[in-house]
């Protein structure tokens, strides 16, 4: 192991810890404050209402911080139909009413607002943490009607079976939050409103639509507009997604949201298509309304079976027979241990030290169920934060021991020597010393 771990000088861009290569901005950007703060790069992605926001690589110059640059230009929505001054201002409003939401709502299954939107008369823009883009890119969703242009490397990104459960219940989480702590409806999951963000976690975002709970009773409905083409596409939610009882009632509850959630848990095994291909049409919404139990049904196979034995109710016509997220969350599907260690790890920062010396090493014990790709893209670095502390260095290394024992000489040279050279360089206690030693006595 020692071999391993002292051979090698090299790295690739990109690692943890290193500050990203200066971009070049795109012409677009070059007008909104933001870009005073950021130094902005290629556009890597999509989403919100209609893909309206285009987002870009960027880094903080302050301090090389590396972000993510959301865009949107006012003139973008002339290519979706004649669009008045007044059409183009009510657009404008929605999304940065939705972009302030978003940084209102600050949870760790939420989208983290890095920079708050700023407006000029021509666009909009905020900078949130680092993300690989929209599930709907990811997905292919809209692509056919919305050409984005966004990189192949994205098209080609896939989830494996533990990435997609953890990503679910993330969303599940979220939506808990926000029914049950912030009494919210978002009124708009689909997948432009996920995003992955660079350490592969789904964070929810798409805040335009949301609308306060019922102040007696959270479950009782309450008003929102039903969806007509009389109102400009990008100001409304995806209508694909959209509930029943929205369209026919212009009502909402948290169990909308959860109806949702189903099409959107479909649409993942479904090349990225809602059972409800409306097309825009509410005449076409309300007639596969009708037929939306057999599409399903031919679904479920593609699902794992836990999950496919809780995605019908999810999608029960009437809206008080389907699961609440927090009866949602508590679903056999999501009882993996895997799932859960990353669930802490997302919030270890929060932690004292004695829950972080306390979980690190049970981290080591469940590793090997969780895919390789969550270790490098997940794991790592948010244990490389921690090799800085002396009170948690010991316990946090006991992971990053296991991975250099499995992992091979190419990953570790990517992934793991630039994390862990400063440590060799650094004065290290007895423990961690001790602990190197018979780490080493045991692999050989």
């Amino acid at each position: 192991m020692f071999a391993k771990l002292k051979g090698g000088t090299g790295g690739t861009s990109g690692q943890a810890g290193q500050t990203p290569i200066p971009a070049t901005s795109p012409e677009t950007a070059l007008h909104n404050p933001i870009s005073q703060y950021f130094e902005i790069g290629k556009q890597i992605g999509s989403a919100g209402p209609e893909l309206a926001w285009k987002v870009y690589e960027a880094y903080r110059k302050s301090d090389g911080k590396e972000v993510s640059v959301f865009y949107f230009d006012k003139k973008w929505t002339e290519k979706f139909g004649k669009s008045s001054g007044k059409r183009r201002e009510c657009i404008s409003e929605v999304l940065k009413c939705g972009a302030l939401q978003l940084d209102r709502f600050r949870h760790s299954k939420i989208l983290q607002i890095i920079a708050k939107v700023e407006e000029t008369n021509d666009n909009l823009a905020f900078a949130s943490e680092p993300i690989i883009g929209s599930l709907a890119n990811i997905l292919g969703y809209l692509e056919d009607r919305l050409r984005q242009g966004v990189p192949s490397v994205l098209r080609e990104y896939t989830f494996s079976e533990f990435e997609t459960k953890y990503g679910l219940l993330q969303i599940t989480e979220a939506l808990l939050y926000l029914h049950y702590t912030c009494k919210i409806i978002h009124r708009n999951i689909c997948p432009q409103s996920v995003i992955i963000n660079k350490r592969g976690t789904w964070k929810l975002s798409g805040f335009e639509f949301t609308v306060k709970c019922n102040d007696g009773d959270n479950m009782i409905p309450v008003s929102c507009p039903a969806f007509t083409s009389k109102s400009p596409k990008m100001s409304q939610p995806d209508l694909d997604f959209m509930a029943p009882e929205v369209q026919a009632s212009s009502a909402c509850s948290p169990q909308s949201d959860m109806f949702s959630f189903g099409l959107l848990i479909c649409s993942i095994f479904n090349n990225g298509r809602s059972p409800i291909q409306a097309n825009l049409s509410t005449a076409n919404y309300t007639k596969q309304l009708e037929t939306l139990n057999r599409s399903v049904q031919e679904l479920l196979d593609r699902m794992p079976i836990l999950l496919a034995e809780n995605v019908p109710a999810l999608l029960e016509p009437a809206s008080r027979k389907r699961p609440t997220s927090h009866t949602f969350s508590m679903i056999k599907y999501f009882h993996d241990q895997g799932v859960h260690a990353l669930q802490y790890l997302d919030t270890i920062q929060m932690k004292d030290s004695m829950h972080k010396a306390n979980f690190y090493p049970s981290l080591r014990g469940v590793l090997c169920t969780i895919p390789k790709k969550m270790w490098f893209q997940h794991i790592l670095p948010t244990i490389s934060a921690e090799l800085q502390f002396n009170d948690v260095l010991a316990a946090a290394l006991q992971p990053i021991l296991y991975i250099i024992e499995e992992c091979n000489t190419d990953e570790y040279q990517n992934y793991i020597l630039p994390i862990i050279r400063n440590l060799y360089q650094a004065p290290k206690s007895v423990q961690v010393k001790l602990i190197f030693h018979q780490h080493s006595m045991q692999r050989f």
